[in-house]
């Protein structure tokens, strides 16, 4: 059975797997869109393998430094020997013997010259750690990207959730006046039922909009790996759209910036510099590497047991081991030269495979410029369709505005139909969502041209 405590301390886990608590409920955490950014940066499963990626190419970097090191090994051994041992060329006589028997040595060795091979792949592991870092950077900037344009919907769903209700209270409010209208008989019964036929559109308009944003708020928390959606919601923010036209206006400028600054461009560059000494580091195998090593060694033994034709010759006295250890220790320094005359091919195909790799390296590196200016130019003219669409879409809610005040005046008036009424309200409920709509896409599309040309920062 559980006890109390038991009982508590299962409550209290309970609790903190459920998430904050306060007085009237759940506590709610508003997220702002670097909040968002922050998080993506921090959860990512992009970003944690980067980090692992740069953490592995540090690794070998440290592991191709130290080659020029000299290194360092010990090594010791206990053998016993028991049994019988036949000598014909000094006797004949047979020897048998129980021996304890101990040695150790310690040794380096030091390349001095590897053919360049050592220095090759030193500066390669180094370019690959840079390489390893801006591709961590770009992953960083498309996390930025994607959480923005995210971030950027829900705002944008919610806007125009704000624009359906109001429209439906609209809706509403006109069939509650044509009710009382037809029940003193002022309005025609059909206009009631064509404007509830309506009310109920708008209804199904606004619950369709108010589930797409609530599955775009959970895709965005999932983003951000994040399953507790009851605890969390997105601030609003304001929608930045104006055109800057200072920054964005000009192609020229862009493609320069992206050529300077995109990151995976860098990146490219280096990995085909990494290929080149890796093409230097197999080149090696046809030189000589020489090395100079040197060691101490020592070795010492006990008989436990001698005996010759069957006579004890057991000595009557033995040097201990740990003087014996001491004393006969003896010391070797050489120079080794060895050169490969015919190694199989193996360094001729290493090679061969170096200058393919480097060959596609160079082939990645301009597919990836030319992938820039593409994408930027493409990036600039969404960018321009962007700001004729704020243009355009102003004037038609100026346009729609002024249409439906005019109409609904002379509608309650009685100068007007429903029909009209009804479609003038509905033409700016539309011009009202493709406004609010460019203002998000001008704003996205200036954080894409950040993107394209490199500089957005996360």
């Amino acid at each position: 059975m559980i006890n109390r405590m038991g009982i508590v301390a299962l409550l209290s886990i309970t609790r903190l797997l459920a998430g904050p608590v306060g007085p009237g409920g759940p506590v709610v955490r508003m997220l702002s869109l670097q909040d968002c950014i922050n998080m993506a940066l921090t959860n990512s499963t992009a970003v944690l393998k980067g980090n692992n990626d740069v953490a592995l190419a540090g690794t070998q970097v440290l592991a191709a430094y130290g080659q020029y090191l000299p290194n360092a090994q010990a090594a010791g051994g206990v053998n016993y020997d028991l049994g019988n041992n036949f000598y014909a060329s000094t006797g004949p006589y047979l020897a048998y013997q129980a021996r304890s028997a101990y040695n150790y040595q310690l040794t380096s060795n030091l390349n001095i010259f590897t053919g360049y091979y050592n220095y090759s792949n030193f500066k390669a592991a180094k370019l690959n750690r840079q390489v390893a870092g801006l591709t961590l950077d770009r992953a960083k900037q498309e996390i930025e990207l994607d959480i923005t344009q995210s971030y950027l919907q829900v705002i944008l769903d919610r806007k125009i959730v704000d624009l359906d209700s109001n429209n439906l209270l609209v809706s509403e409010r006109r069939e509650q006046q044509l009710t009382m209208q037809v029940e003193v008989g002022r309005t025609a019964r059909t206009d009631l039922y064509q404007q509830q036929a309506q009310t109920s559109s708008d209804q199904l308009l606004l619950i369709n909009s108010r589930s797409k944003m609530q599955d775009d708020r959970v895709l965005l928390l999932q983003k951000l790996r994040i399953d507790s959606t009851d605890y969390y919601d997105i601030e609003d923010m304001p929608i930045d759209d104006e055109a800057d036209a200072v920054r964005y206006g000009s192609l020229a400028p862009l493609l320069q910036e992206g050529l300077n600054d995109r990151v995976d461009l860098r990146s490219a560059e280096l990995n085909v510099q990494a290929s080149d000494w890796n093409i230097k580091k197999f080149r090696s195998g046809y030189l000589p590497v020489v090395s100079v090593s040197g060691g101490l060694f020592n070795n010492g033994a006990a008989y436990n047991a001698l005996t010759v034709n069957g006579v004890n010759e057991m000595p009557s006295s033995q040097t201990p081991v740990y003087t014996q250890l001491y004393k006969y220790t003896y010391g070797m320094v050489g120079v080794n030269a060895t050169w490969n005359i015919f190694d199989r091919f193996v360094t001729k195909s290493n090679v061969a495979a170096a200058r393919i790799y480097a060959d596609n390296a160079r082939i990645d590196r301009d597919d990836t410029r030319i992938g820039i200016v593409a994408n930027i130019r493409i990036a600039h003219n969404d960018y321009k369709n962007a700001v004729q669409q704020m243009e355009t879409v102003g004037k038609g809610l100026i346009a729609a505005q002024e249409a439906y005040d005019a109409v609904d005046a002379r509608y309650r008036q009685g100068a007007t139909d429903f029909i009209t009424e009804s479609n003038s309200q509905q033409v700016l409920l539309q011009a009202q969502q493709n406004k609010i709509q460019a203002s998000v896409n001008m704003m996205l599309q200036k954080k894409a041209l950040d993107f394209f040309t490199g500089t957005i920062t996360p």
